[in-house]
Parts: C-alpha cells; structure tokens; sequence
C-alpha cells in the first residue's frame, strides 16, 4: 500500500484535494498535524527498540528525518 502526504494549510486547500483525489479513485484520509506528530514518534521509538541503539539523540535525529520525508 502507498500513502501520499500532502500538508495543507487551509480548510479550503484540504476540500480541494480531497475532492481531486476523490475524482481520481483514490482513497482519501486526513490527518491533523498533532496526529501526524504522534505517528512519527511512535514510528521512530519503535525502530530505535529494534535496533537496541535506542538512545534520545538518535531518536530525535531518526524522528526529525521521518517528519521532513527523508
């Protein structure tokens, strides 16, 4: 499965997506910046207990590059 994140800083701007998307076929969602945050970190402190490395610089260096997409 594929997502595509598209952040919007308008109510209007989000419509507009979500209504182009739609017309493509494609499944949409929205997600608030407070729940995007938590998904990150959850997302970072789970790989950092795999690898064992899990220090808080290196969560907090894994945690800024998912949020900017890298």
């Amino acid at each position: 499965m594929e997502y595509i994140v598209i952040p919007s800083s308008s109510e209007s701007e989000t419509a507009f997506f979500k209504d182009l998307l739609k017309k493509m076929r494609k499944e949409v969602s929205t997600l608030s910046s407070e729940n995007m945050e938590d998904l990150a970190f959850i997302s970072a402190l789970k790989e950092a207990e795999k690898t064992g490395k899990g220090k808080l610089g290196k969560v907090k260096s894994h945690l800024s590059k998912v949020i900017s997409g890298k």
